[in-house]
């Protein structure tokens, strides 16, 4: 076999300089290149090493390795490295020798990062070579080796070395191939690798300047990426050792050991945030520490790892995190819940970024945002709604289709923290504004999209709060989200029918209320602008301009006060006003009232708007008028609040520019829309008709155009331009051609041949006329005689009877009898249907009465109309004329008796006409009770509706029928609370203790309280003093009566029905302040007799007496009677029953109690001094049973409980007192059936919210054969 002949190295030149033979530096240099080049040329397997050993010794000797001339050492350094490779595995030298060779490597590494110095090139070769034949590893078996790879690093992770960007994957990879064969890497080392991701973040350098990238972070980019099994590891142990040294420091529970911690845990979360953008494989190697630090027992580390999770989450990464690190994922999720609330909000903090960036873990965020939105902390509520404030509309709907998240969003809009409240609303009506911008098909879920488009409806209900504050914030929204100043006709109609399309009732209602505010705005706005005006004509020195002057100041300062009164600061709102007038400046003053003109366009208002606002928030305002600074208003202030007043008295919903589209539905997009443009147009002519001004010929046209036989829904119906064209006349008469005699004959054409509502609006605008006798005279004597069997429009000319007698009843004097005569026998007292039909609804409504199937009723509700009319018409006379007063009483008689026999007026034995349908009875149920309600305005007929009369209307008020009792008390409220009828009615609104419909209970116990609070209310002690009257009623109820008529449990029952009126009276009315009035008050009850009781009594004996001929029978029965059923008896133990009630509430609440200082009478139509100090004596002593008197006392402290704590009384008195307190410095409950007591339990449910498990009346009272067949000759009017 052949021997394989080694190379041998040819160089024989000297190496190191002798005494003998001295080398200049230019030959060593020269000497060295040549070994250098020959000994890279030498491979590596096949050397012969005998020929390698004087150079191999002579490359290791100091003189080379620490040699003055770096050309020297560049070129020793190269050799060395080619001796190593050669003898590879295996290192011919000592240790100490291999330490000062690496001393050496590393001074030429350094010098890597000077390119411009001259061996550049040998230094790369260097590099280079150590790498690819691994050489370097040599340093890890030297005793020093720590030292050196701390030396090595820093070398390349030194930013002030330029290294160039050709050698970082040499580096990087040579620096790799070191610390993999280290076991334990020093932490120095660690810290330089991980700590340039916190150093270093190419993101943040400015773009296009050709910055050099820096090495120490592409090193450790490469080490991270290339050895990610062996750094991940040495991450670990990095990770760990820093964060167990810092939280042995936070042991010690010192601020500087907590801020620490903080410090460190901060920069940890940072590298792998930063990790997890370049590396995120290497995030695994340190996530179970972030798992474990989400469960901490120590706030602080869980508040930093729920951030950094969180952050993580928003990183666009090659891995998805919550796919890879579920657990991690998962206890994240669970810091929703957290203890802390720190916690939670660093958890909802980072939810907008999330949603922006990712879509796959939409489920779990919104189960999240859920729960957040409902949090304890208002901090925690407030971040749940910034997240749909930042995030776009379309990444909220894709990601959010939860309904009840949005139902919760909602919900806050009445939040009792001020913050989470106004953010709430800001972000709702955005949400709202950019929805109408988006397509309906990135709405994902139908009913996500409802609870958007019921926005609206959630702001305008928050009118009903009446929270200045609220109030003002809700006009801004409005005005600059929901229905912006700044859009074109087109768009802001078909806005506002967007809008109103999704209003519910109570919204509509306050978005009306809302329009009618804007005319009181506009007329108090515009009389300010008047006296500021007239003031600064004024001038000082004439005297009667002086006292002129003091007089409008006066009116001035009225008018202000008024003003500022509802702004959410008064103070301010008043400066801003005065600080205006201040101004004197005329373009100013025109501006607001071109603004607040009820003629304005929009366009003009628009620009009149923009250009006011702009020059009030002007900084140097004040300057430019040579006005001192104001300490206590600045230019933005007084533009802020002249910018509310110009939003409320401005008319930019009622437009003059509106009116023309709302009246086109000749090309009608829907139903609806054709719908709500007519309740709009309804509205509009109801509150401010003045602006149809310049329609009014295309309205008249419309009419003088009209053919019964052209009827359809293209156009605006002819009864709504009937209705619109008279409520327009009755304000701008004059704007009306009644010299047109086409169009006043086709009003009458329509009065007698139109439907029922087209000949009542045509008769109206008729009476209009300057001159309608003649006419209406005509009309009359068409219609009259009455004959149904005749008259194919009989009910349209009942209307316009009714109408006559409300506008000219002179017309009909002479034919007033012989109408209301055949009004009760023919109509009244007769039915053209007899029993229920098949299809017949249980309530019809007004708009029904229109339509010929209803017409047999609504013949019956117009005579009763047409009755009250006349009352009106002879209201003046009643006293005087003895015909008058006798058709007045039978009226009154009439309207009690259809309510006591719940709306049947027909007796049993009329075979041929009897029943009357039960939808009948019910509508003429609830028109008597109007109609009462309607006489009881008229100052001479109150006479007529007895107290004893107005008992019976609570038959009214628990009427078995939901729109009977909604009905009624709707117009009982309005008419008490516009203080139009006497306080004898305002008992009757307690008597809905027990209504099962929650809303209508809770708009009546809202507007209890709202008017208790009223100035004019409280001045009057109205509320207070309806107490003894209540108290009466009370005892006169027929169920109460009956109760105490019985014995045992229907007694108690009974007993305990009466607690639960008076605890629903007292839970809204008893205050501190009346609570003396309100005892000494039911305590003064028993100081009288009743009056009510003793005239029944005397009339039931007169007739008893009649009927018995004097037999003393019914006087033998009479006597044995339970003693509770003497009405004095009840009434007296209803008025104990009210004072134990007090008493309790006093115990509870911590009241003072006093006596009373004054002395009050009680109302004299329903009690009765006693006639003797010995009857008021024997008055004093307790009239309540003793055996009940423990449950009793029982069951109202109780019920007491529960109204001081749960009440919504309660509730509105607390918000109100929180509302005010900010800017001054659903509960499921038990039910029980009516009248049950549970002494020893306190679970019944309060008032507010019981069940009625007994039975509604429609009629309590027994019949009395009265004959209404003789009736008078007079005649009536009414309102419609």
């Amino acid at each position: 076999m052949a021997k394989v002949t080694k190379n041998n190295l040819a160089f024989k030149k000297p190496i190191i300089s002798t005494a003998e033979n001295l080398i200049s530096t230019d030959d060593l240099l020269s000497n060295l290149a040549s070994l250098h080049e020959e000994l890279s040329s030498l491979p590596q397997d096949n050397v012969n090493f005998d020929s390698l050993d004087e150079y191999k010794t002579g490359l290791a000797n100091k003189k080379l390795l620490k040699h003055k001339n770096p050309g020297v050492r560049a070129f020793v350094a190269c050799c060395l490295s080619d001796i190593l490779r050669l003898y590879a595995p295996d290192a011919p030298y000592t240790d100490t020798q291999l330490t000062e060779i690496f001393k050496l490597f590393l001074s030429q590494f350094e010098q890597l990062g000077y390119p411009e110095n001259g061996y550049y090139i040998q230094q790369t070769f260097l590099i280079t070579k150590l790498l690819e034949y691994r050489s370097i590893v040599l340093l890890t078996d030297l005793p020093t080796s720590e030292k050196l790879l701390e030396n090595l690093f820093q070398i390349f992770y030194d930013d002030s070395k330029n290294f160039q960007p050709k050698l970082f994957n040499v580096i990087g990879n040579f620096l790799g191939e070191v610390i993999s064969e280290f076991d334990s890497v020093p932490i120095s080392v660690l810290k330089l690798i991980f700590n340039k991701f916190l150093t270093y973040n190419p993101e943040e350098l400015p773009k296009g300047l050709g910055i050099v990238s820096n090495c120490g972070y592409e090193v450790s980019l490469i080490l991270c990426e290339g050895y990610s099994s062996r750094m991940g590891r040495h991450l670990t142990r990095y990770y760990s050792e820093i964060l167990y040294h810092a939280s042995n420091d936070n042991e010690r529970m010192t601020y500087e050991s907590r801020n620490n911690l903080k410090v460190i845990l901060s920069k940890l979360h940072k590298l792998v945030i930063k990790i997890w953008e370049t590396v995120p494989e290497l995030v695994a190697s340190v996530i179970g520490f972030i798992y474990h630090e989400l469960s901490s027992d120590n706030d602080q580390i869980r508040i930093l790892a729920t951030k950094l999770v969180g952050t993580l989450l928003t990183i666009n990464s090659d891995l998805n995190f919550p796919a890879t690190h579920q657990d991690t994922f998962k206890s994240w999720m669970l810091k929703i819940a957290d203890v802390n609330p720190e916690v939670r909000i660093q958890w909802i903090e980072t939810i907008p970024e999330i949603l922006l960036v990712r879509d796959d873990i939409s489920s779990e965020i919104e189960k999240g945002l859920a729960k957040t939105l409902i949090d304890t902390d208002p901090r925690v509520r407030k971040l749940s709604v910034v997240v749909f404030e930042e995030v776009p509309l379309s990444e909220v709907l894709k990601n959010i289709t939860n309904d009840a998240v949005y139902s919760s969003l909602l919900h806050l809009t009445r939040e009792k923290n001020r913050d989470v409240r106004e953010l709430s609303i800001n972000t709702v009506a955005k949400l709202y504004s950019n929805s109408l911008q988006s397509d309906d098909s990135s709405f994902q879920n139908n009913k996500v999209h409802e609870i958007i488009n019921s926005i609206p409806s959630v702001l305008f209900n928050l009118y009903y709060i009446n929270d200045p504050n609220i109030n003002e914030q809700v006009d801004t929204v409005i005005f600059e989200d929901i229905l912006p100043i700044d859009t074109d006709n087109e768009s802001r109609i078909k806005r506002l029918l967007s809008v109103l399309a999704n209003l519910d009732k109570k919204a509509f209602t306050s978005f009306f209320a809302f329009n009618k505010r804007q005319l009181e705005m506009s007329r108090a706005f515009s009389k300010y602008i008047e006296f500021c005006e007239q003031l600064n004509n004024l001038s000082d020195d004439d005297n009667d301009e002086s006292s002129t002057k003091s007089n409008i100041m006066l009116l001035l300062q009225k008018t202000i006060t008024w003003l500022a009164a509802g702004l959410a600061d008064p103070t301010k709102g008043t400066e801003a006003l005065n600080t205006l007038r201040k101004l004197n400046d005329p373009r100013l003053y025109y501006l607001v009232k071109t603004c607040i003109s009820n003629e304005v366009t929009f366009s003009t208002l628009k620009n009149s708007y923009k250009e006011l606002s702009n020059k009030l928030q002007d900084p140097g305002l004040f300057r430019k008028y040579n006005m001192k600074s104001v300490s206590t208003i600045i230019p933005r202030d007084l533009a802020k609040e002249v910018k509310i007043l110009l939003l409320r008295s401005s008319p930019i919903i009622y437009n003059v520019s509106n009116i023309s589209s709302l009246l086109n539905i000749s090309h009608p997009s829907g139903d609806t829309e054709v719908e709500l443009k007519r309740k709009l147009l309804d509205n509009i002519s109801k509150v401010n008709p003045t602006i149809f001004k310049d329609q009014v010929r295309m309205l008249k046209d419309s009419i003088n155009e009209y053919e019964e036989s052209n009827t359809g829904d293209n156009n605006l119906t002819i009864n709504e331009t009937l209705k619109t064209l008279y409520k327009i006349s009755k304000v701008l008469k004059e704007q009306i051609d009644f010299d047109d005699s086409f169009f006043l004959t086709k009003l009458n054409d329509i009065a007698l041949e139109g439907k029922p509502m087209m000949a009542k609006y045509a008769t109206k605008i008729i009476c209009m006329s300057p001159a309608p006798d003649d006419l209406l005279t005509r009309i009359k004597k068409y219609i009259l005689p009455l004959d149904r069997e005749k008259d194919n429009n009989f009910t349209a000319h009942v209307i316009v009877l009714m109408e006559i007698f409300k506008f000219h009843p002179h017309i009909l004097d002479e034919d007033s009898t012989d109408i209301v005569s055949y009004l009760i026998k023919d109509i009244l007292l007769s039915n053209e249907v007899v029993g229920n039909q098949d299809n017949d609804s249980s309530w019809v409504t007004d708009s029904q009465l229109d339509e010929s199937k209803y017409y047999p009723l609504a013949n019956k509700i117009f005579a009763l109309k047409l009755f009250t009319n006349k009352l009106r018409a002879i209201a003046g006379s009643v006293n005087n004329d003895d015909l008058a007063k006798t058709f007045a009483e039978k009226t009154v008689k009439l309207v009690f008796y259809l309510i006591a026999s719940g709306g049947e007026l027909i007796s049993e034995n009329n075979t041929e006409n009897y029943p009357t349908p039960d939808a009948y009875q019910t509508k003429l149920r609830c028109y008597s009770g109007l109609q009462l309600l309607k006489l009881a305005k008229i100052p001479k007929m109150q006479h007529f509706i007895k107290s004893a009369d107005v008992i019976k209307l609570v038959n009214i008020v628990e009427d078995e029928s939901l729109p009977v009792r909604k009905t009624f008390l709707d117009h009982l409220k309005e008419y008490i609370g516009s203080e139009l009828i006497s306080i004898k009615f305002l008992p009757l609104i307690f008597f809905t203790t027990y209504e099962p419909d929650k809303e209508l209970k809770k708009n009546t116990k809202t507007w209890i309280n709202y008017t208790f609070s009223k100035p004019s209310f409280k001045k009057g002690t109205f509320f207070e003093r309806i107490l003894p009257r209540l108290i009466h009623a009370i005892a006169h109820h027929p169920d109460i009566v009956e109760g105490l008529q019985q014995t045992g449990e229907a007694y108690l029952n009974a007993l305990t029905t009466s607690v639960d009126y008076l605890i629903f009276y007292f839970d809204s009315i008893a205050t501190q302040e009346n609570f003396n009035l309100l005892y000494y008050l039911s305590e003064r009850v028993k100081n009288y007799r009743d009056r009510v009781a003793e005239e029944e009594s005397k009339e039931e004996e007169e007739e008893e007496e009649k009927a018995t001929d004097g037999d003393d029978v019914g006087k033998e029965n009479k006597e044995s009677v339970n003693l509770d059923d003497n009405p004095l008896t009840r009434m007296y133990i209803i008025s104990e029953l009210s004072q134990m009630i007090l008493l309790k509430l006093k115990e509870r609440k911590d009241w003072q109690h006093s006596a009373y200082p004054g002395k009050l009478n009680l109302p004299g139509d329903v009690f009765k001094p006693f006639n003797s100090i010995q009857e008021a004596q024997a008055s004093f002593k307790p009239y309540l049973n003793e055996t009940y008197t423990e449950k009793l006392e029982n069951n109202i402290r109780a019920k007491v409980g529960r109204i001081v704590h749960s009440s919504q009384t309660h509730r509105q008195r607390v918000q109100k007192r929180m509302l005010a307190s900010e800017y001054h410095g659903p509960d499921k409950k038990k039910r029980r059936q009516k009248g049950m007591i549970n002494a020893d339990s306190s679970s019944d449910s309060e008032g507010d919210d019981r069940a009625v498990h007994a039975p509604l009346r429609k009629n309590l009272r027994e019949r009395k054969n009265i004959d209404y067949q003789d009736d008078d000759s007079e005649s009536e009017q009414e309102e419609e």
